[in-house]
C-alpha cells in the first residue's frame, strides 16, 4: 500500500487561491439578501449615483430603495429640506438637477467600512445656468444598502458654496418647488 505523501506546490496553490477569495470578498462588501449572498461593488454604486445625477430623477431613484431616507444635515442653514423620503426626493431632485446640469464629478474615492456601509468622497463642478457662476463643491456621502439599493444617504456639503446658485430667495425655490416636472 502506498502512502499518500504532502504536496507542498498543492498546498501553497490552495493556499494562494483561499487567501484571494478571502481578500476580494473583504474588499467587496457582502449582503445578505433572499436569494442569497450579494456581492457589493463599493466603487460601482458611487459612480452609478453619480453618472444617474446627470441622466435625470428617475436613474437616481432606481438606485433607492423604496424606504429610503435622504439627508443633507446643512440644507436646513439654505430653507431647504433637510430629510426626505423618497418620494420627497424625487421632488427635490427635479429642482436641484434642473439647475445643475451636466455637472461633473472628480476626484472620487469610496470606501466600504461595513458589510452595508460606504463613505464616498468627491467633488462635482457645474456652471448654474441661472446665475452663469462656476458652482464647485467637495462633498462626502455615507451610503447604508439594503438588499442593493441605497436605504440612507446622507450627503455633507459647504451651504457657503451654494451662494453660485443664487440668493437665498432663488437657492429655496430651486429645491423646494414641487411643481417642476
Amino acid at each position: 500500500m502506498k502512502t499518500k505523501t504532502f504536496n507542498p506546490i498543492l498546498a501553497i496553490l490552495i493556499a494562494v487561491f483561499l487567501t484571494t477569495t478571502y481578500s476580494v470578498q473583504a474588499q467587496k462588501g457582502q449582503i445578505e439578501t433572499n436569494n442569497g449572498t450579494l456581492i457589493i461593488d463599493e466603487e460601482k454604486i458611487v459612480q452609478d449615483l453619480l453618472e444617474a445625477f446627470n441622466l435625470g430623477t428617475e436613474n437616481v431613484l432606481e438606485l433607492f430603495h423604496e424606504d429610503a431616507i435622504i439627508e443633507y444635515p446643512y440644507a436646513h442653514s439654505l430653507g431647504t429640506p433637510s430629510k426626505l423620503d423618497k418620494t420627497q426626493y424625487g421632488n427635490y431632485l427635479k429642482g436641484a438637477l434642473a439647475n445643475m446640469p451636466d455637472i461633473a464629478f472628480s476626484l472620487v474615492k469610496s470606501y466600504m467600512v461595513q458589510n452595508h456601509v460606504v463613505w464616498a468622497e468627491f467633488h462635482g463642478e457645474v456652471v448654474i445656468p441661472s446665475t452663469k457662476q462656476l458652482y464647485k463643491q467637495d462633498y462626502v456621502a455615507r451610503i447604508m444598502l439594503k438588499n442593493g439599493k441605497i436605504i440612507h444617504y446622507k450627503e455633507y456639503w459647504n451651504p457657503l458654496a451654494v451662494s453660485a446658485m443664487g440668493d437665498h430667495a432663488e437657492v429655496n425655490k430651486m429645491f423646494n418647488n414641487k411643481s417642476k416636472k
